[in-house]
């Protein structure tokens, strides 16, 4: 006979429970949440540059006079440019600043230094070409830099065409090396360097009687005789003080006096008949007969150093046969002697020095 206990079935199912929570598949499992913080931090490349010798453009250009002192129409400078940044970088040249009236007549040039970068380097096909107001692009094969690397390069201007239409101009501009990561970066390296398109000024010293071409009492007046004076001390901007400015790309100059201007006064042969006069005048930049008597050559004649000046329009030379101050220069026949111990020959040249400016 079957008994029931009570409350036994109820225990029974609960003790069953416990024993499959106590002991499940034989492992106990617990669960717990948590959270951790790990530091993180973007660095982005940097674009940076640097470039030295780009100053050394600075430069005083000179005419020259054939035979007396040579031109000085160029300047060389090596430029070095680094990338001082983490980020390769694509390279440019532009220019700011400056006066395009100068700046236009200048060249310049750009290619990849060699061994030499100087006034005797030859500059290579692979150079690249433009002016000082709008610079030219790097050449192909000196264009970009990896971080840490560099560039060297040579820059060279010349002072292009005529040099009368440069001349007394002056320019300065700021030429900068950009160096640029895609299209929104970019770092830059700058300097600004003056140049000037000058003169050479000379005192003319005659053979003869070893003194110098002067203005009668130092004027600059239209019609003031050129004279005979003692020599004076070499100073630009005196009455003793002269220029050649070459007319186009003839052999032909006119004479600025050293206190005169652009427009003036300058050398004048008052006719062209023997024994006229010279003076100055304001200048004439005609074709007209006044024009002509206000150009001139310098022809070597003789011993090296020992010059002849030669009026275009009457073929007849700047003479001096006296030693006396203040006798007037005339023209006169050119005179086909050699020896310089003539009279005649010596009365006919001059030597030219240059006057320090």
């Amino acid at each position: 006979m079957t008994r029931r206990i009570p409350g036994l079935r109820f225990s029974v199912a609960v003790g069953v429970v416990v024993a499959l929570v106590g002991i499940g598949s034989g492992v106990g499992v617990a669960a717990w949440t948590g959270a951790t913080t790990k530091g993180a931090a973007i660095t982005a490349a940097t674009a940076a540059t640097s470039a030295t010798g780009i100053a050394g453009l600075a430069a005083t250009y000179k005419p020259g006079l054939p035979g007396v002192s040579a031109a000085m129409l160029t300047d060389t400078a090596p430029v070095t440019v680094s990338n001082t940044g983490s980020a390769p970088l694509s390279y440019s040249l532009t220019a700011t600043g400056g006066s395009a009236a100068l700046g236009n007549q200048v060249t310049l040039q750009v290619w990849k230094a060699g061994a030499t970068c100087d006034v005797s380097t030859v500059v290579p096909s692979t150079a690249t070409t433009g002016n000082l107001t709008t610079p030219p692009a790097l050449p192909a094969d000196a264009n970009s830099a990896a971080p840490g690397t560099g560039l060297s390069l040579c820059f060279r201007s010349s002072v292009t065409g005529t040099y009368s239409a440069a001349g007394g101009l002056s320019t300065t501009p700021t030429v900068a090396v950009v160096g640029t990561v895609g299209t929104n970066w970019s770092a830059s390296a700058s300097a600004s360097f003056t140049q000037t398109a000058g003169f050479n000024w000379y005192e003319i010293q005659h053979d003869f009687s070893a003194k110098c071409v002067d203005a009668n009492g130092g004027s600059t007046a239209a019609g003031t005789n050129l004279i005979l004076f003692p020599c004076k001390p070499l100073a630009v901007n005196t009455n003793q003080s002269y220029r050649f400015s070459q007319v186009g790309t003839t052999a032909f100059y006119r004479i600025y006096i050293g206190t005169g201007s652009s427009a003036g006064p300058v050398w004048e042969a008052a006719s062209a008949i023997a024994g006229s006069a010279v003076q100055l005048n304001t200048i004439d930049t005609g074709t007209t007969t006044k024009s002509n008597n206000q150009q001139w050559s310098v022809v070597q004649h003789g011993d090296a150093g020992d010059f002849r000046i030669v009026n275009k329009n009457s073929s007849l030379c700047l003479t001096m046969t006296a030693s006396t101050d203040n006798t007037v220069f005339t023209v006169t026949a050119c005179g086909t002697s050699l020896v310089n111990t003539n009279t005649a020959y010596r009365a006919q040249h001059f030597g030219f020095v240059e006057i320090p400016s």
